[in-house]
């Protein structure tokens, strides 16, 4: 049997102690080596289940070709499983029943990961057929309140260029943490060792009293020419979201964890550099509207976004196509122009980041502009058409709270 490691290139480079150019490597990149290793309780058998193979290890084999790459393991936070540091590919040949010879890979994440570049997974007493386990995670996923499940892939190169744009036009304001961590934003095995896919989740958010089609733009649009009222953002008039979220997605990745048995995972709701929108948009959330949000068809755009960033290779789903056509009304209705194009958003300028994420005072001249609106704004999405498709949260954390309505 021949096993080849792979090894993440910055620990190469940092063992061999050597400046090792860097130009077009990153820490995701990978050196395979190759070496045989004796394994000796190789079975087959039949079951119902079809063909199956198992491999007996009576150690942690990740040792047996580098102890010191598990010495320095990936620390652990809430919410977050272990990522193997060395991944192992085998490959063993093995006759089966009818004299056929078969060559099966294996995966096994204690110690190592065993990858294999299919859509079945083997580890030590179950075997997991990758598209059966989506199925599985999007039926677990409505039991507990999301209303839809994607698979993204790690490769998002083609959005570095539209962020580092962005950064260097400083549209980020005062949000320093979006320039602090770079194109770590962009690079989920850069910032998480070991991620191979993405689970995205949409969760709506309209509270269950919502009038039903597009009555409830209008209401809120109205609020508008009452002074004497103060405007809060509707994903804010219920329970925090970021608790909400990230409780449930920790009790999803839990339930693919038992299936799987080892899993190696960690949790996001608005909480670490990710694009969460962008990896929405490539899982088949929906496209980016001309105000940067996410759109759905089927739900508009009052929805949360969440992910879970995983170590198995699980089938992407297909993008959407965009459907904004020629509309523009998200643009011209923001009361101050903060989206300075399509697709373009001048943070600095959003009601939003003003009343919620701008630690100094307001620009005098964008006073008079925000009105009654005291926490966030819902002007592009209140104007946005695909918003009479919104759905009404099944959750009751949603509701609207008592002095928030």
């Amino acid at each position: 049997m021949v096993a080849s490691l792979v090894r993440p290139f910055n620990e190469l480079q940092a063992r061999a102690g050597k400046n090792i150019a860097k130009t077009r490597f990153f820490p995701l990149t990978r050196i395979i080596e190759s070496k045989k290793i004796k394994v000796p309780d190789v079975q087959a058998h039949i079951n119902g289940c079809g063909r199956r193979q198992r491999i007996g290890l009576n150690h942690r084999i990740g040792w047996a070709f580098d102890a010191a790459l598990h010495t320095e393991r990936t620390q652990q936070v809430p919410y977050e499983s272990r990522f193997a540091r060395t991944q192992i590919t085998l490959q063993f040949n093995l006759r089966i029943a009818n004299g056929r010879l078969a060559r099966q890979p294996l995966r096994e994440s204690s110690g190592g990961s065993f990858v294999r570049p299919d859509n079945v997974f083997y580890n030590r007493r179950v075997v997991v057929n990758s598209h059966q386990l989506v199925f599985q995670i999007q039926a677990w996923a409505r039991e507990l309140g999301f209303s839809q499940i994607g698979i993204a892939g790690v490769d998002l190169t083609s959005s570095e260029p539209g962020l580092l744009a962005w950064l260097a036009a400083e549209f980020h304001g005062d949000m320093h943490y979006m320039a602090a961590h770079g194109l770590r934003r962009a690079r989920p095995a850069e910032l998480i060792p070991g991620t191979v896919s993405v689970i995205t989740a949409r969760m709506d958010y309209l509270p269950a009293s919502t009038p039903a089609g597009d009555a409830w733009q209008a209401i809120e649009f109205s609020r508008l020419q009452r002074p004497t009222e103060g405007i809060v953002s509707v994903y804010a008039r219920g329970r925090d979201y970021h608790k909400v979220m990230r409780s449930r997605l920790q009790t999803l990745s839990e339930k693919i964890a038992a299936q799987v048995e080892q899993l190696g995972h960690r949790v996001f709701t608005d909480s670490a550099p990710v694009l969460e929108a962008e990896l929405a948009a490539r899982s088949g959330q929906g496209w980016r509207g001309k105000h940067t949000l996410l759109l759905n068809r089927e739900a508009g755009s009052m929805f949360f976004l969440g992910e879970i960033y995983v170590d198995l290779a699980l089938p992407a789903s297909d993008p959407v196509t965009p459907h904004c056509g020629s509309c523009s009304a998200c643009i011209a209705v923001c009361p101050t122009q903060a989206i300075i194009a399509p697709h373009r958003l001048d943070a600095r300028r959003c009601i939003s980041y003003l009343t919620i994420e701008h630690a100094g005072p307001i620009p005098l001249e964008l006073r008079p502009l925000i009105g009654n609106r005291i926490y966030g704004c819902d002007d592009c999405q209140l104007i946005c058409p695909w918003n009479k498709f919104a759905q009404r949260s099944a959750l009751p954390d949603f509701d609207e709270r008592a002095g928030l309505t």
